[in-house]
Protein backbone atom coordinates (compact mmCIF):
# COMPACT_ATOMS: atom_id res chain seq x y z
CA UNK A 1 0.00 0.00 0.00
CA UNK A 2 3.09 2.49 0.60
CA UNK A 3 4.64 1.82 -2.67
CA UNK A 4 1.23 2.47 -4.44
CA UNK A 5 0.94 5.67 -2.38
CA UNK A 6 4.76 6.62 -2.90
CA UNK A 7 4.63 5.92 -7.01
CA UNK A 8 1.29 7.66 -7.30
CA UNK A 9 2.41 10.75 -5.51
CA UNK A 10 5.46 11.31 -7.35
CA UNK A 11 3.46 13.10 -10.17
CA UNK A 12 2.82 16.85 -11.73
CA UNK A 13 4.10 19.51 -14.42
CA UNK A 14 3.59 21.31 -17.25
CA UNK A 15 5.09 20.66 -20.10
CA UNK A 16 7.37 23.91 -20.62
CA UNK A 17 8.65 25.07 -17.17
CA UNK A 18 10.04 22.39 -13.96
CA UNK A 19 7.49 22.08 -11.73
CA UNK A 20 7.31 20.05 -8.32
CA UNK A 21 4.60 18.10 -6.38
CA UNK A 22 4.01 20.79 -3.93
CA UNK A 23 2.97 23.04 -6.81
CA UNK A 24 0.72 21.08 -8.06
CA UNK A 25 -1.32 19.33 -5.09
CA UNK A 26 -2.29 22.66 -3.71
CA UNK A 27 -3.64 23.68 -6.59
CA UNK A 28 -5.61 20.58 -7.00
CA UNK A 29 -9.30 20.61 -6.03
CA UNK A 30 -10.64 18.32 -2.52
CA UNK A 31 -12.19 15.47 -4.20
CA UNK A 32 -10.26 14.82 -6.84
CA UNK A 33 -9.34 11.00 -7.18
CA UNK A 34 -7.70 8.40 -9.21
CA UNK A 35 -7.98 4.54 -9.54
CA UNK A 36 -5.23 2.40 -10.40
CA UNK A 37 -3.80 -1.04 -10.41
CA UNK A 38 -0.46 -2.36 -9.64
CA UNK A 39 -0.10 -6.69 -9.48
CA UNK A 40 -3.50 -8.35 -7.90
CA UNK A 41 -4.55 -4.79 -5.87
CA UNK A 42 -6.90 -1.54 -6.87
CA UNK A 43 -6.22 1.60 -5.22
CA UNK A 44 -8.29 4.73 -5.00
CA UNK A 45 -6.11 8.01 -3.80
CA UNK A 46 -8.18 10.72 -2.97
CA UNK A 47 -7.11 14.53 -2.15
CA UNK A 48 -9.17 14.65 0.87
CA UNK A 49 -8.39 18.22 2.02
CA UNK A 50 -6.03 21.34 1.14
CA UNK A 51 -5.61 23.43 4.32
CA UNK A 52 -1.74 24.94 4.06
CA UNK A 53 0.52 24.21 4.92
CA UNK A 54 -1.77 20.81 5.49
CA UNK A 55 -2.29 18.70 2.41
CA UNK A 56 -4.40 15.62 3.46
CA UNK A 57 -4.66 12.61 1.17
CA UNK A 58 -6.45 9.10 1.56
CA UNK A 59 -6.05 5.68 -0.35
CA UNK A 60 -8.28 3.15 0.04
CA UNK A 61 -7.08 -0.08 -1.12
CA UNK A 62 -9.06 -3.53 -2.44
CA UNK A 63 -8.21 -6.46 -4.00
CA UNK A 64 -8.16 -6.36 -7.84
CA UNK A 65 -11.19 -7.63 -8.99
CA UNK A 66 -13.39 -5.38 -7.32
CA UNK A 67 -15.30 -3.19 -10.25
CA UNK A 68 -18.36 -0.70 -9.16
CA UNK A 69 -20.56 1.10 -11.30
CA UNK A 70 -19.26 4.30 -9.66
CA UNK A 71 -16.69 4.26 -7.45
CA UNK A 72 -17.72 7.78 -5.86
CA UNK A 73 -20.54 5.88 -5.13
CA UNK A 74 -18.29 2.36 -3.80
CA UNK A 75 -16.43 5.17 -1.31
CA UNK A 76 -20.07 7.01 -0.18
CA UNK A 77 -21.09 3.19 1.01
CA UNK A 78 -17.77 3.25 3.14
CA UNK A 79 -16.08 0.76 0.21
CA UNK A 80 -17.16 -2.29 0.83
CA UNK A 81 -14.63 -4.93 0.95
CA UNK A 82 -11.77 -2.82 1.63
CA UNK A 83 -8.60 -4.07 2.48
CA UNK A 84 -6.88 -0.55 3.66
CA UNK A 85 -8.04 3.07 4.14
CA UNK A 86 -5.36 5.35 5.41
CA UNK A 87 -5.30 9.25 5.93
CA UNK A 88 -1.74 11.13 5.20
CA UNK A 89 -1.24 14.40 6.71
CA UNK A 90 1.46 16.37 4.80
CA UNK A 91 3.13 19.48 6.32
CA UNK A 92 3.85 21.52 2.57
CA UNK A 93 5.79 23.94 4.47
CA UNK A 94 8.33 21.63 6.16
CA UNK A 95 8.10 18.90 3.74
CA UNK A 96 7.50 15.78 6.15
CA UNK A 97 4.43 13.64 6.08
CA UNK A 98 3.45 14.43 9.95
CA UNK A 99 0.20 11.79 10.15
CA UNK A 100 -0.48 8.71 9.39
CA UNK A 101 -4.40 7.08 10.14
CA UNK A 102 -5.83 3.97 9.21
CA UNK A 103 -9.62 4.31 9.48
CA UNK A 104 -10.12 0.09 8.85
CA UNK A 105 -7.46 -0.35 12.32
CA UNK A 106 -9.06 3.00 13.68
CA UNK A 107 -5.65 4.20 14.93
CA UNK A 108 -2.43 6.02 14.22
CA UNK A 109 0.26 3.91 12.25
CA UNK A 110 3.92 5.17 13.46
CA UNK A 111 5.55 7.13 10.59
CA UNK A 112 8.91 6.33 9.95
CA UNK A 113 11.15 7.73 6.93
CA UNK A 114 12.65 4.88 6.23
CA UNK A 115 9.12 3.62 4.84
CA UNK A 116 7.98 6.80 3.21
CA UNK A 117 9.25 8.71 0.28
CA UNK A 118 7.35 11.52 -0.04
CA UNK A 119 9.49 14.12 1.54
CA UNK A 120 12.10 13.86 -1.07
CA UNK A 121 9.24 13.53 -3.51
CA UNK A 122 7.53 16.80 -2.60
CA UNK A 123 10.32 18.81 -3.78
CA UNK A 124 11.78 16.85 -6.39
CA UNK A 125 11.99 18.59 -9.67
CA UNK A 126 10.07 17.27 -12.77
CA UNK A 127 10.30 18.12 -16.18
CA UNK A 128 9.67 17.35 -19.59
CA UNK A 129 10.56 14.01 -21.50
CA UNK A 130 13.00 14.36 -24.39
CA UNK A 131 10.96 13.82 -27.97
CA UNK A 132 13.76 11.42 -28.70
CA UNK A 133 13.50 9.68 -24.95
CA UNK A 134 9.48 9.11 -25.65
CA UNK A 135 8.18 5.56 -25.35
CA UNK A 136 7.01 4.68 -29.08
CA UNK A 137 5.19 1.72 -30.42
CA UNK A 138 6.33 -1.31 -32.05
CA UNK A 139 9.93 -2.57 -32.76
CA UNK A 140 12.88 -0.22 -32.21
CA UNK A 141 14.50 0.58 -36.21
CA UNK A 142 17.77 -0.70 -37.29
CA UNK A 143 20.81 1.36 -36.47
CA UNK A 144 21.56 4.32 -38.98
CA UNK A 145 17.14 4.40 -40.03
CA UNK A 146 15.17 7.03 -38.94
CA UNK A 147 12.49 6.39 -36.38
CA UNK A 148 9.39 6.34 -37.84
CA UNK A 149 7.29 4.99 -35.06
CA UNK A 150 4.15 6.91 -33.45
CA UNK A 151 4.45 7.95 -29.99
CA UNK A 152 2.77 5.40 -27.26
CA UNK A 153 0.36 7.24 -25.04
CA UNK A 154 -1.72 5.14 -22.66
CA UNK A 155 -5.76 5.47 -21.61
CA UNK A 156 -7.21 8.06 -20.00
CA UNK A 157 -10.52 7.43 -18.22
CA UNK A 158 -12.69 10.55 -16.54
CA UNK A 159 -15.80 8.83 -14.70
CA UNK A 160 -15.66 5.83 -16.07
CA UNK A 161 -15.46 7.20 -19.76
CA UNK A 162 -12.10 6.60 -21.96
CA UNK A 163 -11.36 9.60 -23.39
CA UNK A 164 -11.10 10.23 -26.93
CA UNK A 165 -7.22 11.45 -28.74
CA UNK A 166 -6.49 12.38 -25.13
CA UNK A 167 -3.38 14.67 -24.62
CA UNK A 168 -0.60 14.17 -22.41
CA UNK A 169 2.23 16.33 -20.50
CA UNK A 170 5.17 13.16 -20.30
CA UNK A 171 7.31 14.18 -17.67
CA UNK A 172 10.39 12.68 -15.80
CA UNK A 173 11.84 12.76 -12.34
CA UNK A 174 15.54 11.50 -11.78
CA UNK A 175 15.58 9.96 -7.85
CA UNK A 176 18.87 10.61 -6.53
CA UNK A 177 21.76 8.38 -5.22
CA UNK A 178 20.48 7.87 -1.86
CA UNK A 179 20.94 4.09 -1.90
CA UNK A 180 17.20 3.56 -1.04
CA UNK A 181 15.43 1.17 -3.57
CA UNK A 182 14.79 3.96 -6.23
CA UNK A 183 18.25 5.47 -5.98
CA UNK A 184 19.20 6.71 -9.58
CA UNK A 185 16.13 5.37 -11.12
CA UNK A 186 13.91 7.44 -14.19
CA UNK A 187 10.40 8.05 -12.81
CA UNK A 188 8.37 8.62 -16.21
CA UNK A 189 4.60 10.11 -15.54
CA UNK A 190 2.03 10.80 -18.15
CA UNK A 191 -0.21 13.75 -17.08
CA UNK A 192 -3.77 15.04 -18.61
CA UNK A 193 -2.44 18.07 -20.18
CA UNK A 194 -6.19 19.37 -20.97
CA UNK A 195 -7.26 19.34 -17.05
CA UNK A 196 -5.64 20.77 -14.11
CA UNK A 197 -5.49 17.12 -12.80
CA UNK A 198 -3.25 16.34 -9.61
CA UNK A 199 -2.43 12.55 -10.62
CA UNK A 200 -0.66 10.51 -13.57
CA UNK A 201 -2.32 8.03 -15.53
CA UNK A 202 0.48 6.11 -16.14
CA UNK A 203 3.59 5.97 -13.73
CA UNK A 204 6.88 3.65 -14.73
CA UNK A 205 10.15 3.54 -13.03
CA UNK A 206 12.96 2.55 -15.45
CA UNK A 207 15.64 0.64 -13.25
CA UNK A 208 18.70 -1.45 -14.96
CA UNK A 209 17.46 -3.77 -12.79
CA UNK A 210 13.82 -3.61 -13.21
CA UNK A 211 10.80 -1.99 -14.31
CA UNK A 212 7.31 -1.04 -12.44
CA UNK A 213 4.44 0.30 -13.52
CA UNK A 214 1.40 1.31 -12.44
CA UNK A 215 -1.91 2.57 -14.74
CA UNK A 216 -4.83 4.14 -13.98
CA UNK A 217 -7.80 2.39 -14.92
CA UNK A 218 -10.56 5.28 -13.91
CA UNK A 219 -10.18 9.11 -12.12
CA UNK A 220 -12.83 12.29 -11.89
CA UNK A 221 -13.29 14.96 -9.51
CA UNK A 222 -16.03 15.43 -6.78
CA UNK A 223 -15.03 12.37 -4.34
CA UNK A 224 -16.46 12.69 -0.71
CA UNK A 225 -15.18 10.76 2.06
CA UNK A 226 -17.56 9.03 4.39
CA UNK A 227 -14.48 8.97 6.90
CA UNK A 228 -14.10 11.37 10.05
CA UNK A 229 -11.39 14.34 9.12
CA UNK A 230 -7.93 13.42 10.10
CA UNK A 231 -5.56 16.43 10.55
CA UNK A 232 -3.69 18.75 13.35
CA UNK A 233 -6.52 20.20 14.75
CA UNK A 234 -10.29 18.50 15.77
CA UNK A 235 -12.34 16.73 13.48
CA UNK A 236 -14.43 18.44 11.05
Amino acid sequence: MRLILLCLCIFMGTLYAETSLKERLLNAQPGDYIVTTQGSTTSVLMVRAIDPPRLILEEITVPHKTRPSSWKEWVAQKAPGHTGWVAYVFDCENNGLTQCYSHQQKQFLFVNKADYFLASLITMPLNPTKESERKRVGAAPEAGEIDRRKIWLPSLIREGKKVDAPRFDIMRAKWPSDKTLLAGCTIELYLDSELAFPFPYWLEVQSPHYTFKIHAVDSGRGMVSPMPYVGSTASK
